[in-house]
């Protein structure tokens, strides 16, 4: 069964956001901390936040942070601080694209539906396309709300509805297991593991956490899924 559409990450799929985002929204969200009393040790904090970026989410990285590297006058407003700093952070103008996924939109556009799911703070995350200058791409956007714990098998859902497709016929690309491959194998719908970005080290945590296909740069996108 072919493809008739493809849902697509934002960061680490399309924007590079480990390697020109996360730094200053890293540390943006320690020096928010620090205010509250977080001890003056930036190479623990990147450590600690690395590490449990592998396993975690952000909220919980940093609630853990603020109980683990007081004494805080405050741990829930220290946490709080270092959440809104690290998801709101400054941003490129323009936002480049990881080398080749432009190039994957303009011959995709052509041939498939193509939706962008993508999950953070909503109104960051549409900055982010905005100045990425990707919009035209997308037949339609999904932004979830991390902090709503909303999950983006909503998202594919409403994507199949819509085109009244069945699950095999949308395939689900990006870079977190956790995620855009577990949801949409949830739904039995086709995934793409881009093996990119901070959460490079994430492990399969069972069966629907395995991709169908997995890739290591855009160009190999195209010819691995048959697209």
């Amino acid at each position: 069964m072919s493809f008739k559409a493809i849902a697509i990450d934002l960061d680490d799929t399309l924007v590079d956001t480990s390697g020109t985002i996360v730094p200053i929204a890293s540390q943006n969200a320690f020096v928010a901390m620090r205010k509250w009393g977080l001890q003056d040790n930036f190479l623990a904090f990147e450590q600690f936040r690395k590490i449990g970026a592998l396993s975690m989410s952000h909220q919980v990285i940093f609630q853990k942070i603020a109980e683990t590297m007081g004494p805080l006058e405050n741990v829930q407003a220290a946490a709080q601080a270092g959440i809104q700093a690290f998801y709101h952070p400054p941003l490129p103008d323009p936002l480049l694209l990881i080398p080749g996924a432009l190039e994957n939109l303009q011959i995709l556009k052509k041939k498939y539906s193509l939706f962008l799911v993508t999950s953070g703070a909503p109104d960051a995350q549409k900055e982010k396309v905005k100045k990425a200058g990707i919009e035209k791409y997308f037949n339609e956007m999904y932004f979830m709300d991390t902090f709503k714990k909303e999950r983006k098998k909503i998202a594919f859902i409403k994507i199949m509805e819509k085109l009244k497709i069945q699950p095999q016929q949308l395939l689900s690309f990006g870079n977190r297991l956790s995620q855009e491959i577990r949801d949409a194998k949830e739904l039995s719908a086709k995934t793409c593991y881009f093996k990119y970005g901070e959460h490079l080290g994430e492990q399969p945590q069972d069966a629907l956490e395995v991709p169908d296909y997995a890739i290591d740069h855009h160009n190999e996108f195209i010819s691995a899924c048959q697209l």
